[in-house]
């Protein structure tokens, strides 16, 4: 996604995403993917708008929601582990007269120990919106992913 991610925090990055149910994996302390997927991409509809103004608002009203989503610190889960959502995102960026886009990743990070490996498994999914504005027309896709789980040794 992108080399700047700050688990927790909104930080500069590229593409984006809400609320994924596929399992996703990090790392693993090789440093080597597992594996991953992507569903394909969703087209997303809104409007119509009566001009740039009101669709670039639209895109500044996404982002701020999906901004409010973001967990500074995982939060333990009540079953055992830790649940956090991350979101990647540089905002609305608007090009040329009437054209502005915005592009998101909010990712879903679930981790738990496993005593018997001694280790930290790493679950994650991610959504990525990308939206943009031509004027008072609005073009938008949702792509949904995971990555097989993480896994790396325990304090």
């Amino acid at each position: 996604m992108t080399d700047e991610k700050a688990s927790g925090t909104i930080v500069s990055g590229r593409p984006a995403a809400v609320l994924g149910s596929a399992l996703v994996g990090i790392l693993l302390a090789t440093g080597t993917a597992l594996a991953s997927g992507s569903l394909p991409p969703e087209p997303l509809s809104a409007g119509p708008f009566a001009n740039f103004a009101a669709c670039r608002t639209y895109l500044e009203t996404t982002h701020q929601q999906l901004s409010a989503m973001a967990m500074p610190k995982p939060v333990t889960n009540p079953a055992g582990g830790t649940r956090q959502v991350v979101i990647y995102t540089k905002g609305v960026s608007q090009d040329g007269s009437e054209q502005a886009t915005y592009e998101a990743e909010v990712g879903y990070e679930f981790r738990h120990v496993d005593p018997g490996r001694r280790s930290i498994i790493t679950n994650y999914t991610w959504e990525r919106y990308s939206m943009s504005c031509h004027g008072a027309a609005f073009d938008g896709t949702l792509e949904r992913g995971y990555a097989l789980p993480g896994i790396v040794p325990a304090p």
